[in-house]
């Protein structure tokens, strides 16, 4: 099968990966919050929003210029703004008061601009809703790890539940690819030793055709039968049966969920050699990108 290398240099510098959070929120004079846009430069979402205690919609890359939304508990007057490192710096603009503490999720989705270097593109629009290196790569042999480890009932910290997530992550790509590869021709995009399954097909065949969510497991979540036969195959190489995975869900409070399994960027144009578009929350630009990358 044939394969393409993602060799774009996507972030060879952070103003060449522009990321623009877009959210709505209403002002209100009486509220509790106070809104503020973050903007930081080679930066962590977490290590600003650890040092103020801020609630946030989303974590953001780090290798790149971005703007989102945070709220605070407290005023921290009308800028702040302060530089770490010779590469790496954050801002913080007051923008007003807000009832309601900014939550996960607080979000429509994002803008991107990213710089072009000389590279082939495909005239498309949609592309299948991986988890992208970034959620995966470090993260899911350590989320792994952690589930052999746990065989009663836990509460897990922060990082130990995000290593979990990735892992997660990682077992629905595995699953969802194990079902396109079954139902289509295609080509595998690498990067970094990890492999994607691009479909030969249409946006239209797609809606008529393929399912539009696949299932992240848990042990609350309803899975389709055809859904649980490829998660155990794909489980079983893994080193778990489906049942002990599903009884280490319940011993975690994990309830599992519904990913869509393709989505449409909008509003996509190039200007001035960089590509701009628009995403909704929790997918990634670089699997869209990967999805229209011709080597």
């Amino acid at each position: 099968m044939k394969k393409v290398v993602f060799n774009w240099d996507i972030k060879e510098k952070p103003e060449d990966f522009i990321v623009k959070e877009i959210a709505s929120f209403d002002i209100s004079d009486n509220g509790n919050y106070y809104l503020y846009q973050l903007i930081k430069r080679n930066m962590n979402t977490q290590d600003v929003v650890k040092r103020y205690g801020f609630g946030y919609a989303g974590l953001k890359d780090k290798n790149a210029l971005t703007f989102q939304y945070v709220s605070s508990e407290r005023f921290l007057g009308e800028t702040i703004f302060e530089r770490v490192d010779k590469d790496s710096f954050y801002a913080l603009i007051y923008k007003g008061r807000i009832r309601k503490k900014i939550k996960i999720g607080n979000l429509k989705g994002n803008k991107f601009s990213i710089k072009l270097k000389g590279n082939r593109l495909k005239e498309q629009d949609w592309f299948i809703n991986y988890f992208d290196l970034q959620r995966v790569l470090r993260n899911k042999e350590k989320g792994k790890k952690l589930l052999k480890q746990l065989n009663r009932k836990v509460k897990l910290k922060w990082l130990e539940n995000f290593y979990i997530d990735a892992y997660l992550s990682h077992l629905w790509n595995k699953s969802l690819m194990f079902y396109l590869q079954s139902q289509f021709s295609g080509y595998f995009v690498e990067e970094k030793g990890i492999k994607y399954f691009i479909p030969f097909t249409d946006f239209r065949y797609l809606i008529e055709n393929f399912p539009k969510f696949w299932t992240i497991p848990g042990y609350k979540v309803k899975i389709k039968e055809y859904e649980k036969d490829i998660y155990s195959k794909v489980l079983e190489k893994e080193g778990f049966s489906f049942e002990e995975f599903i009884q280490k869900m319940k011993n975690l409070g994990i309830k599992g969920d519904y990913r869509k399994t393709f989505l449409r960027a909008e509003d996509i144009y190039i200007k001035d050699g960089r590509i701009y578009f628009f995403l909704p929350k929790g997918s990634y630009a670089t699997m869209f990108l990967k999805s229209i990358f011709i080597e």
